[in-house]
């Protein structure tokens, strides 16, 4: 019976770690539920970024203390640092600046940056065997959503829905753009429903 009960419960385990990892996702003002200690190679070159050094609102601290960071599973045996500030007065508004890094050795390899984001996803969709990232940023009134695919070295943007909100009609103008593995770039025009 004691077999019985703990093969059940690793396949439990397994089943709900599967799933925590189907989709996680972010949003840049709150703390990371589970933050990580940050290399200190990354700390180096996050300390040069001018969002970072030219810190002037946040006082003397140093860049460690600024920033916070939690280890993500890209693939099944990738991971990687995803760094955001840790304070609001990095941040710009409601979004953040966010870095990705992986670490080869000592060395740290920037693989995904984005200078303003209110929430990142890791999402369940996979492209050459690594993760998928989202990104949402703006408003009630005007925003975008980014999608970003890996290309063996880096993650690179495959999709952006740019909009504004049409008030008188309630429905949102945009344009999306979508990129092709082949390299064309395709965009749609989005209009708001005619009556």
């Amino acid at each position: 019976m004691t077999s019985r009960i703990s093969v059940f419960s690793l396949c439990f385990l397994w089943f709900v770690t599967l799933c925590a990892h189907a989709e996680e996702s972010f949003v840049t003002k709150e703390p990371f539920r589970q933050p990580a200690k940050m290399p200190s190679a990354i700390v180096t070159l996050l300390a040069q970024e001018p969002s970072v050094a030219n810190s002037a609102s946040c006082g003397e601290s140093k860049p460690a203390a600024l920033l916070e960071t939690q280890v993500l599973r890209l693939s099944k045996t990738a991971k990687a640092y995803l760094v955001k500030p840790a304070h609001a007065c990095l941040c710009r508004d409601a979004a953040c600046p966010v870095w990705l890094f992986q670490m080869r050795g000592a060395a740290a390899k920037l693989i995904w940056h984005t200078p303003a984001a209110i929430k990142v996803a890791v999402l369940d969709k996979k492209f050459d065997g690594y993760q998928k990232l989202g990104e949402t940023d703006g408003d009630a009134a005007a925003g975008s959503e980014t999608h970003w695919s890996w290309d063996n070295t880096r993650y690179k943007q495959t999709y952006k829905n740019t909009w504004t909100m049409d008030a008188d009609n309630k429905c949102r103008l945009g344009e999306e753009t979508i990129h092709l593995v082949d390299g064309n770039i395709v965009n749609h025009t989005i209009k708001c429903p005619q009556d």
